[in-house]
């Protein structure tokens, strides 16, 4: 196997999971990291099993080998993404999916490029990933969703059937949404939540029943 894969800014954590996935994956032998200005930091990786390069801010990526996200939340992946595109002008086309071996994925299931999914996930009938979804472990995803550019969905999450996450959403861990609810744009369901009714764009939503409780200010994908 000779399988290089770059990845595009650097969360310290998150690169780990990346690295044990794609071992667990058989699916590269040797690691590129590029750092940006928000993620420049050492990971955490005292045991490898192939190698890893980082390469200092400034280096460009090669524009012939797949890339992918090395970091979560579309307030890390959306500025990379700008930064790599815009400074080194990388094709969108570069980038791979990476799904772990223990999730099931629908056949009908479409999924945009740079998406990345954790162990034990599944996925269900005519549902659609947009572009840089993550999917973190044990996450059960319904049947005929829409699942939004850059959204995050952490690990325990349910997500019924018919429902639609806006780009740049993240859903907290064990959070439960009902079938047919739609979440908007760059909003934020918490930890634990129950969604049994819409929750608009750009919010803070928590609770059981979940309620918005004010404005999301962190970011804002155009």
């Amino acid at each position: 196997m000779d399988n290089k894969i770059q990845v595009l800014g650097m969360s310290e954590y998150l690169v780990c999971v990346i690295y044990d996935i794609l071992n667990d994956n058989d699916q590269a032998d040797h690691l590129d990291i590029f750092v940006n200005m928000k993620m420049n930091s050492v990971p955490q990786m005292p045991i490898l099993k192939f190698p890893i390069t980082i390469h200092k801010l400034g280096e460009s990526p090669d524009k012939n080998s797949p890339v992918i996200f090395g970091a979560s939340g579309p307030k890390n992946k959306y500025p990379i993404f700008n930064y790599f595109m815009d400074t080194y002008n990388l094709s969108k086309d570069q980038f791979i999916n990476v799904v772990h071996h223990t999730s099931y994925v629908a056949k009908s299931t479409i999924m945009e490029a740079g998406c990345f999914v954790e162990q034990n996930v599944t996925i269900s009938s005519q549902t659609r990933l947009g572009f840089g979804v993550t999917i973190k472990r044990g996450v059960l995803i319904g049947h005929h969703c829409i699942i939004g550019d850059f959204v995050d969905i952490n690990p325990g999450a349910i997500i019924a059937g018919k429902v639609n996450i806006g780009k740049g959403s993240v859903i907290g861990a064990g959070a439960t949404i009902l079938d047919g609810v739609n979440v908007g744009e760059n909003s934020v369901v918490g930890a634990g939540s129950l969604v049994t009714k819409d929750i608009p764009s750009g919010v803070i939503a928590y609770g059981n029943p979940c309620k918005v409780i004010r404005e999301n200010t962190e970011w804002k994908l155009n």
